[in-house]
């Protein structure tokens, strides 16, 4: 049979699956004694009463409607068995099985109960800047390097100057401008705007941050001297061990506290999925230890000549 031959019954075997899923199992079905725990048999294969009360728990249908479904897709079942490939009933099995487990494991961690406050504040640590966010400063600076330990002096004296020519300016533009207007000839000077700042030097985005904005601190000495500034001021030179600073103080942004049990509510989904996915991946480094796993030598070259379309 060929690769389209086989979508093609593949296809209408589950085409026909949903029609069956509407309209119940065949009018032909026996009526017989069945073993205790059984609710039906379809040729060899028993359908227990437990699987028929899962599927009317998890689909909303009586347990009469569950059970025709079952009839159903253990029908499609056997006669996918009699006309597709082994591989692709093979392919397909392991599939479901994997996805069954999976859907166990999530099981798992919804049954575990609300998230506790570990968890809680694991991932508030995460997302802090919309859970648990402290005031923040906006500021422009200015910032004076010496190329070497003898013209320190000569740099903390710079940015001195420039501290009393932007003295009174709030624009942060003109701030930047008058700046860079003094001389400073051998000596290192960068003025810009700089992203809102907590008092620990994290950094938040309101908007499109960066990929790396997670990892991105500030000097908290800068931190500090910033955190000091209403808006509108100007800082007297501050050392960090990039230089020496002179900051405008643009704007300071309210702290943002999202309630502890809001938080709970919040995080649910998330922390499920956190705990689902610890559990495979310990699932799967003892299931590595133990079963023999082999890779054909010659698999990423076959793999890549296979066509992928979207």
């Amino acid at each position: 049979m060929t690769a389209s031959r086989r979508l093609l019954s593949a296809l209408c075997v589950s085409a026909l699956a949903c029609c069956a899923h509407r309209g119940g199992a065949p009018s032909t079905t026996d009526r017989a004694h069945l073993s205790a725990g059984t609710a039906a048999r379809v040729a060899s294969e028993q359908i227990s009463t437990m699987s028929v009360t899962r599927i009317a728990g998890a689909q909303g249908v009586s347990p009469a409607v569950a059970r025709d479904r079952a009839v159903s897709d253990a029908l499609f079942s056997a006669a996918a068995r009699t006309t597709l490939d082994a591989a692709i009933i093979s392919v397909v099995e392991r599939g479901a099985l994997a996805r069954a487990l999976l859907e166990r494991l999530k099981a798992d961690a919804v049954a575990l109960g609300a998230p506790n406050d570990v968890e809680v504040a694991e991932l508030t640590a995460r997302r802090w800047q919309e859970l648990d966010r402290p005031e923040t400063v906006r500021t422009t600076h200015v910032v004076v390097k010496a190329a070497s330990p003898a013209a320190d002096a000569r740099a903390r004296e710079t940015a001195q100057r420039i501290r009393e020519a932007v003295s009174g300016i709030t624009d942060s533009e003109q701030f930047m401008r008058v700046a860079r207007a003094v001389p400073h000839e051998g000596l290192d000077l960068r003025a810009e705007r700089l992203p809102a700042i907590t008092l620990d030097g994290r950094v938040y985005y309101p908007d499109n941050p960066p990929a790396d904005a997670a990892e991105q601190r500030f000097d908290r000495g800068f931190a500090a001297a910033a955190h000091a500034l209403s808006p509108g001021q100007v800082s007297e030179p501050t050392q960090t061990s990039f230089g020496y600073h002179v900051i405008l103080c643009e704007e300071r942004l309210p702290e943002q506290r999202v309630p502890l049990e809001q938080r709970r509510a919040r995080l649910h989904d998330q922390v499920v999925k956190g705990r689902a996915e610890r559990a495979k991946q310990e699932l799967l480094s003892r299931l590595r230890a133990v079963v023999p796993t082999s890779i054909d030598r010659a698999a990423d070259d076959l793999t890549a000549r296979a066509r992928v379309t979207e």
